[in-house]
């Protein structure tokens, strides 16, 4: 009997010792690709990205088509040539393949780095709306909708943010 006593006391002390927690923190979303893809700021940076990467495939494929070229002159000379000169053209046919080769590389890297660098430039000039937004509709915090599972869509800003992007 006085182990069941024992037993409903504690049992009564944990049931009535639970703090009820309310969270008092303003948290909502936002859509980063959505605001980069639909916003006046973000749709510049795409527009310099792709004419950056137009130009770049143009390049490319012109010194690739003169490669070629070169290729099928080697190809068509071979038979008539002395071995010397053909070894001679073999060696600065291969030395234009690896300068385009370290080229295409560099453009690829150039390419990424002022994509970053854009991409940055972007979040640099979009924080302080967003701040400004947060101290005017008291909102503690603000994460990435890529992070949520499942949200309330009145919880989204995203809309909100791209109105005073466009605006400002």
């Amino acid at each position: 009997m006085n182990f069941i006593k024992k037993f409903f006391f504690i049992l009564f002390i944990c049931l009535f010792n639970i703090s009820i927690a309310f969270s008092t923190e303003k948290v909502v979303f936002i859509d980063i690709d959505f605001l980069l893809n639909n916003s006046n700021l973000g749709k510049v940076i795409f527009k310099e990205l792709d004419k950056v990467n137009k130009d770049n495939i143009k390049l490319l494929e012109t010194k690739e088509k003169k490669i070629k070229q070169r290729k099928a002159k080697i190809n068509q000379t071979k038979n008539i040539s002395s071995e010397e000169k053909l070894a001679n053209d073999i060696k600065f046919f291969n030395e234009d393949v690896e300068k385009f080769r370290l080229e295409k590389e560099k453009l690829v890297t150039d390419f990424k780095l002022l994509k970053e660098q854009k991409l940055t430039n972007f979040l640099k000039k979009i924080n302080p709306i967003i701040q400004n937004y947060m101290e005017d509709n008291s909102i503690d915090i603000v994460l990435e909708k890529k992070q949520i599972f499942i949200g309330s869509s009145d919880k989204d800003i995203t809309n909100d943010i791209i109105l005073l992007i466009n605006k400002g």
